[in-house]
């Protein structure tokens, strides 16, 4: 396996920094060499916030990267400081409601939506890592046992599989609309 990277952009209090961790820790324990990077202001809600992992079979070289093969925006708070991600990287999802910005490239997903139809608004850190899961970037088992651990984790896994239905939801309709 080649060098594989997922990032996440938002706003911060939206639990970016705590997906990544949770991600990395889920991919390590599988096995894979794991680099997690943030970038944060001194702002602790309401800054621009970004942080990604980067995870392969082999040593990571260079966890630095301009370019992600999954990155995730939960918020367009400051869009200008994270654009140049946007242009460069492979798959690009983001939130269709805290996302206002009209991306072509973007698949928009519902994911604080769905965080709120299942009552647990502010978690959508945790959809977006369900999300991933449904996508095969990550074993979504390997994701609730890096949960295991954090507080609240029923709600954190009710979270989870939320976000992983979704995928698989928007997944059977893409392929729908496309043999149309």
């Amino acid at each position: 396996m080649k060098e594989r990277s997922v990032c996440l952009i938002g706003s911060g209090g939206q639990g970016v920094v705590f997906a990544a961790t949770v991600l990395a820790n889920a991919l390590f324990a599988k096995g894979l060499y794991v680099a997690q990077l943030q970038n944060y202001g001194a702002e602790v809600r309401g800054g621009s916030v970004m942080a990604y992992v980067v995870f392969s079979e082999s040593e990571v070289v260079n966890p630095f990267l301009n370019s992600f093969n999954v990155l995730i925006v939960l918020h367009d708070f400051n869009v200008s400081s994270w654009m140049k991600y946007l242009e460069y990287s492979n798959l690009v999802i983001v939130d269709d409601l805290l996302v206002s910005k009209n991306f072509c490239r973007a698949i928009k997903a519902p994911l604080f939506r769905k965080a709120l139809e299942i009552g647990l608004a502010g978690r959508e850190n945790v959809v977006a890592l369900g999300f991933l899961a449904g996508l095969n970037v990550v074993d979504k088992d390997d994701l609730k046992k890096a949960l295991m651990n954090t507080r609240d984790f029923e709600q954190n896994a009710k979270a989870l599989e939320a976000g992983y239905e979704l995928a698989l939801q928007m997944r059977l309709k893409e392929l729908q609309e496309f043999s149309k």
